[in-house]
């Protein structure tokens, strides 16, 4: 496995893209192997990062929540260079190296959520991809690293209008994320693709049931990334929380207004090569 620096720097180059493919190949073939009935999770997951890079439409501005190494920013900016990216991370080292990497995508240094501030953020020194604004109940020597950083509603960290897709990973805080997006995505009516993992964010109060409510809310239905390009009238609360049993339909959802249902399904068919069924 590359180390992070390693990874970000071959991101975009032909030899980044060949182990990328590579690398998810190896996952499904890993899993038909090891735990067959976990091939779809990963099918689906592979399927959501897929869509979620390829959707945008020309001149839209994507926005890219919990960036880590930049994968997300890379495969959209080379897909569309009139795409206007915008990217949010709350690990400073990540920060700087995304800058560094991306100079002309603006990289917000802070967590996102229904408040304004400062907050502790925990850090997963061995697997970064895992830190999170929840307080892990593991021991003093867990490889944990609490700092302090700034806490944003994105209502009022970018403007409301333009915005066609967000992609959400920040390990179980996404409602929170959602919650201080209002306007956002009452102004823009974006596609939404957000990671729901099988347990709740430690601390957090957020659940499965109030995630699936606030978009029932705001006139959304969730979706299951291999159901996106077909009839599919979305998630039903039953049928949302049960997707996180083992073994998960999927990691990652698929959020659309339903005014634009019929629109997002046409696009991902397209993007697929799906005969209308």
């Amino acid at each position: 496995m590359l180390e992070q620096s390693a990874k970000q720097w071959v991101l975009g180059s032909a030899l980044g893209r060949m182990l990328m493919s590579g690398r998810d190949q190896l996952e499904l073939v890993r899993a038909a192997l090891r735990s067959p009935e976990s091939v779809g999770t990963i099918a689906n997951d592979q399927l959501a990062t897929l869509l979620v890079t390829q959707l945008c439409q020309p001149g839209k501005t994507f926005i890219d929540v919990g960036a880590h190494i930049g994968s997300i920013i890379t495969a959209v900016a080379q897909r569309d260079p009139s795409i206007q990216i915008v990217a949010i991370e709350a690990i400073p080292e990540k920060v700087e190296r995304l800058r560094r990497k991306f100079p002309k995508v603006p990289v917000h240094a802070c967590a996102v959520g229904d408040q304004e501030g400062e907050v502790s953020f925990f850090i997963n020194t061995r697997q970064s991809g895992y830190s999170s604004l929840g307080q892990p109940t593991g021991g003093k020597d867990d490889g944990i690293r609490e700092v302090r950083v700034p806490i944003r509603r994105l209502d009022n960290l970018v403007k409301a209008e333009g915005i066609d897709v967000i992609k959400i990973d920040v390990e179980g805080a996404e409602l929170g994320v959602l919650r201080g997006s209002p306007q956002l995505l009452a102004a823009s009516r974006p596609v939404v693709m957000f990671e729901s993992g099988p347990g709740d964010a430690e601390g957090l109060g957020y659940t499965k049931p109030a995630m699936w409510q606030f978009f029932a809310d705001q006139r959304y239905t969730l979706h299951v990334p291999n159901r996106v390009a077909h009839n599919d009238e979305g998630l039903s609360l039953e049928g949302f929380v049960d997707s996180h049993t083992y073994p998960r339909r999927t990691t990652n959802y698929i959020a659309i207004p339903v005014e634009r249902r019929v629109e997002i399904r046409d696009r991902a068919r397209k993007l697929l090569g799906i005969v209308a069924d």
